[in-house]
């Protein structure tokens, strides 16, 4: 027996969007896959109106945490806004809808869709190119925010390039996903910091690099070599995500 599904409406959604029940939102099809993960997937739809991106989750297991824990997608509009009130220097998506089905509180599946950034790319993409236009200014938001992030405390999962979009035109950055958010400096100097280089050391050039750890070294509150030597233990799992989206992107 269901116990309902729901959609939570943020800002008006453009058409066809806004003739959707929940059943239409997880069964559209058309949409260029964007991103496949474990437990989700992102979706592309270019529409006459507007362009956005859809991630579907859906749960092959039902867990008793499913059935009091907030959702993914209801986390996630939260640390989005959380992170946005922050101040760090970077924007955040525009947030259109979520939703999720429950069958006896335990969650089944869920979405949440989001407006594409204008003229946007993915951070992990456009930082392929070395000679991408506005790259060193890009370079240097980046490391800002970096240091932003530090100095604030908080503990942000997912901290990687492919989860933020830059629009080297404007020279601005959007965080687009984030499972979890809080301040907690033990949680942010364990996972956070560390991801951040991980991607620094995949994806800046050498030069870049350097100027990226001399501006963080000065508001690490720990030596430098200890952020690096965490860092280590995401580059694997980094470099095969890298690989994966390279894969999608060439579709």
């Amino acid at each position: 027996m269901l116990s309902g599904s729901a959609i939570t409406v943020v800002s008006p959604l453009p058409a066809p969007w806004d003739e959707l029940n929940y059943e239409a939102f997880m069964a559209r099809p058309g949409g260029c896959l964007v991103n496949d993960g474990r437990s989700s997937r992102v979706y592309r739809f270019d529409d006459p109106e507007t362009t956005c991106f859809l991630k579907r989750y859906r749960y092959r297991k039902i867990h008793w945490r499913h059935c009091w824990e907030k959702s993914q997608v209801v986390r996630e509009y939260e640390n989005l806004e959380k992170i946005r009130q922050a101040g760090l220097g970077c924007r955040t998506i525009e947030i259109l809808a979520f939703g999720e089905r429950r069958r006896f509180r335990a969650l089944l599946d869920a979405f949440i869709l989001s407006r594409a950034v204008p003229d946007g790319v993915r951070l992990s993409l456009f930082l392929t190119d070395p000679t991408a236009d506005n790259r060193a200014a890009v370079v240097e938001k980046l490391v800002a925010f970096g240091e932003r992030v530090i100095e604030s405390r908080l503990a942000i999962t997912d901290l990687f390039f492919r989860n933020l979009v830059a629009v080297p035109e404007t020279v601005e950055l959007y965080l687009l996903d984030v499972q979890h958010c809080s301040y907690n400096r033990r949680r942010a100097a364990g996972k956070s910091w560390p991801q951040f280089w991980a991607d620094c050391e995949l994806f800046l050039t050498p030069e870049e690099k350097e100027f990226a750890a001399t501006r963080l070294e000065k508001v690490l509150p720990e030596p430098f070599t200890a952020l690096a030597e965490r860092a280590r233990a995401f580059i694997p799992k980094e470099e095969r995500r890298r690989r994966q989206e390279l894969e999608l992107a060439d579709r």
